[in-house]
């Protein structure tokens, strides 16, 4: 029989000892992220290609919440940068058990005025660096018998703008590709004992959202059932639940957080 005493299910979302790498660790979203792990027993990884502000963040949570934590930088789209940025990972907190994915970009404009170079740096970033993160991380996750892998995908991959509303198809098409990357490799990676799923926001208080002029962020704001945007603690909830052993039956999985909005 399984131990169902008091407190068995608070124990189950505890990280203590485990260590993770968040990219794109610059941020409301990421420092949320970052402090829902840290105040959960887990040493962090900040890293995206700020190290100076990763590292200022780090040192917070260290004093805040008492665990290890550390910045670094990273180009997502680079190989050689991903891999020594796992290795660092590795090598300084002792392993690695659980990779969040939040390195993002994104290019406006109509499709038909999209230079190429737009397109192939969201996609670089989005998609081919979420790729090059988890298989990185998983080389060695695989090596210490499994770990997990949060993918922070986006509504923007369930819902397609009008030009008034959003002018950003790189974007969601990226955002919809790493919804399909995420239970492919949670299929290819199950029996390494690998754990790969997915967050998708809705519009949060944070990032692109505050990039929308006036009228447009009303527009998105009235198309939200619970009529408002996200906050970026409101992630935190189903990322204690995807990187915990309170989640140790999910993979391959895309979690919507999104107020309603994909339902409008």
């Amino acid at each position: 029989m399984p131990d169902l005493s008091p407190g068995f299910t608070a124990d189950r979302f505890r990280l203590d000892g485990r260590r993770a790498l968040i990219t794109g660790g610059r941020g409301a979203l990421a420092e949320a992220m970052a402090a829902t792990l840290a105040d959960l027993g887990c040493a962090v990884a900040l890293a995206s290609r700020h190290e100076e502000e990763c590292a200022a963040s780090a040192a917070a949570l260290t004093e805040r919440f008492s665990v290890p934590a550390m910045g670094l930088g990273c180009d997502i789209s680079s190989e050689d940068s991903v891999e020594a940025t796992v290795a660092s990972v590795v090598e300084r907190l002792g392993g690695l058990d659980i990779l969040v994915n939040n390195a993002g970009a994104s290019w406006w404009g109509l499709p038909q005025d999209i230079p190429l170079k737009g397109w192939q740096k969201v996609m670089d970033v989005n998609v081919t660096g979420t790729f090059l993160a988890c298989r990185h991380a998983a080389r060695h996750m695989i090596g210490q018998g499994g770990g997990a892998i949060v993918n922070i995908a986006s509504v923007g991959a369930f819902i397609s703008y009008r030009p008034q509303n959003g002018q950003v198809v790189p974007y969601t098409t990226s955002k919809a590709a790493i919804v399909h990357l995420t239970s492919d490799l949670a299929a290819q990676w199950a029996a390494d004992g690998i754990r790969v799923n997915a967050i998708a926001p809705g519009s949060i208080e944070t990032g692109m959202t505050q990039t929308l002029d006036a009228q447009t962020q009303e527009r998105t704001r009235a198309a939200i059932l619970l009529g408002r945007f996200g906050k970026p603690e409101e992630v935190s909830g189903m990322l204690a639940l995807l990187a915990s052993d309170a989640g140790s039956f999910i993979t391959g999985q895309t979690f919507l957080v999104d107020g309603g909005q994909s339902l409008a």
